[in-house]
């Protein structure tokens, strides 16, 4: 002891230590341990007890490392300089050194729970393994001590073999702490339940900020998804069209998902073919070659759910049966997967289809495929909204068995043809037609088949006139013609006005040919009021009173005639 006193003299009184971080003292690399001790060690964070070691060091000049299952360092006190300056500094002595390393992390791996090596340097080293949560995730080394009074001599012969400079290795070799080989045992016990508290309660800190993120992200995008949804019931509620409705909530869920480009197809109402909605993000040759497209299997995506009435994940586009077909024009836009939702009704009935597509081949996570479908149960409510307020508008102004305008409209659009004519200076005809020989058609076969004469009429009188025009049905078999804006002189208008009523009643009078429970042929005849206007009669109300005293007036000269009102 008084020899090994004698050099430590030599040197301060304070212990001697190196980094053995920053001296890469463990610089041989084990195997890579399983994946479950590897992901545990990744998520702690070791740095704490740096600190903590590097105190027990100061107080029992003991260096301790601990060391993942691969060889890298987790965390250290500073290392003897002995060892670093030399052992590990000399080719020879540092195979000694990982000599030590490797027996000392053998044994941990074969079950033992203490592990002593004396390294051929001379110098002593202890392990233990580190548990957290059941997994052996690293080694705990104490080292470079003694267990007796060194052997002076063994370490002179060493220097010079080594070619260490005698002196200054002896003033090292003094640095080195002697150990009672009985306190090892407890001395591990102590170091590995401290290092283990401490990982576990890093462990616990870190899955605790994971989870709050998680918890904090989750809450934006709901609160995002909520945001999308009052905004689309906001837009549905102030009457905004449904294609606007749709071009907003995929331009918000691209927001949400920059990966994601999105596109919402209709159903057409032969249920036969699909039609472009919204798809503010794709090219535009796309959108146009996709709108028409036939439902079935094999008809991409969107098509095969369309018909199957289920999702159709399609992971490559490239190498995927149903795309085939379309690979030149998905690979000029750049598209390589596509998932397709079908967006269905309360009854199951298909309206359409959401389909998300990527640029590179991929799968959704179930949240993924959650979002999607909630994405086509909120395309689902502004569709059906649509449809819905489309159905009362139609109820409101069009005639339920032939759609065509009904009183209501046809007042609104005789107002605006006053407005307009006396804007443009141009004369404008009311006619106010009533079918002669209608009611018979009711008495003998009964009023489905009369609707089916009134739906034929309808027909016939909207092929006589302009687009720009407007035919409706005034209630019963009454039917009301609009002409707009024929001419400004009332000369020309009254000749143009007759040649279309010749037209009509002679279209009219053509048999017709029903087939209702058999086929049958009927011929109607009509009567014809009609009335001369422009922007001078402002009364729409006025307007129909008079074509209406027309119409009764040709009907009391023996039906199947015309009469212009006469003031």
């Amino acid at each position: 002891m008084a020899k090994h006193s004698k050099y430590l003299q030599k040197e301060s009184s304070l212990i001697q230590m190196l980094d053995p971080l920053a001296a890469d003292w463990n610089n041989t690399q084990r195997s890579d341990p399983d994946n479950t001790a590897h992901s545990l060690a990744a998520e702690i964070d070791f740095s704490r007890l740096n600190s903590l070691f590097d105190h027990i060091l100061q107080a029992m000049g003991i260096a301790i490392a601990l060391v993942g299952l691969d060889g890298k360092i987790l965390a250290s006190s500073k290392w003897q300089r002995a060892c670093i300056q030399f052992h590990r500094a000399n080719e020879n002595s540092r195979q000694r050194c990982t000599e030590s390393d490797t027996d000392l992390a053998s044994q941990l791996q074969q079950g033992s729970n203490y592990a002593l090596y004396k390294c051929r340097n001379g110098l002593t080293d202890c392990s233990s393994p580190l548990i957290i949560d059941e997994v052996h995730v690293a080694n705990l080394f104490i080292g470079q001590f003694f267990l007796s009074e060194p052997d002076i001599g063994f370490f002179t012969r060493q220097a010079k073999e080594l070619g260490f400079d005698i002196e200054t290795y002896l003033s090292a070799i003094a640095e080195v702490p002697i150990v009672a080989e009985e306190k090892l045992p407890a001395l591990l016990s102590l170091l590995t339940s401290l290092a283990q508290q401490i990982a576990e309660l890093s462990m616990a800190n870190q899955r605790y900020i994971r989870t709050i993120s998680s918890v904090g992200k989750q809450v934006a995008e709901r609160t995002q998804e909520l945001q999308l949804q009052n905004l689309i019931l906001s837009m549905i509620s102030q009457g905004a069209s449904l294609a606007d409705i749709l071009t907003c909530m995929v331009q918000q869920i691209e927001l949400l998902h920059p990966q994601m480009h999105c596109s919402v197809l209709l159903l057409d109402p032969s249920g036969q073919f699909l039609q472009h909605a919204a798809a503010p993000s794709l090219p535009d040759f796309y959108n146009q070659a996709v709108d028409g497209l036939a439902i079935g299997i094999g008809q991409g995506s969107c098509g095969t759910a369309a018909f199957t009435g289920e999702p159709v994940i399609v992971e490559d586009i490239n190498s995927h049966p149903y795309w085939q077909s379309y690979l030149a024009l998905t690979q000029a836009a750049n598209l390589a997967a596509c998932w397709s939702h079908p967006i269905k009704n309360a009854e199951g009935k298909v309206l359409g289809t959401f389909g998300v597509y990527h640029n590179k081949p991929c799968q959704p996570s179930s949240s993924q495929r959650q979002k999607i479908s909630e994405y086509s149960q909120l395309a689902e409510l502004a569709i059906e909204r649509s449809l819905s307020a489309e159905k009362i508008r139609r109820l409101a102004f069009y005639d339920d068995l032939t759609g065509l305008p009904n009183r209501r409209l046809l007042e609104e659009r005789l107002q605006h043809a006053i407005v307009s004519s006396k804007r443009s200076k141009n004369y404008c005809v009311l006619m106010f037609i009533d079918l002669d020989d209608f009611k018979p058609v009711n008495d003998l076969y009964g009023h489905k088949t009369g609707d089916l004469v009134l739906l034929e009429v309808a027909k016939r009188i909207r092929q006589v006139v302009r687009e720009t025009d407007t035919v409706g049905r005034f209630g019963g078999d009454e039917f009301i013609v609009l002409l707009h804006e024929i001419a400004r002189t009332k000369a020309h208008c009254r000749r143009r006005a007759e040649q279309i009523a010749t037209k009509i009643a002679a279209t009219i009078s053509d048999p017709l040919s029903i087939e209702h429970q058999g086929t049958f042929t009927h011929r109607c005849n009509s009567s014809t009021g009609l009335v001369l206007f422009s922007g001078e009669q402002t009364a729409a109300e006025l307007l129909l009173r008079q074509a209406d005293a027309a119409m009764y007036q040709a009907k009391s000269r023996g039906k199947n005639q015309r009469c212009w009102f006469q003031p």
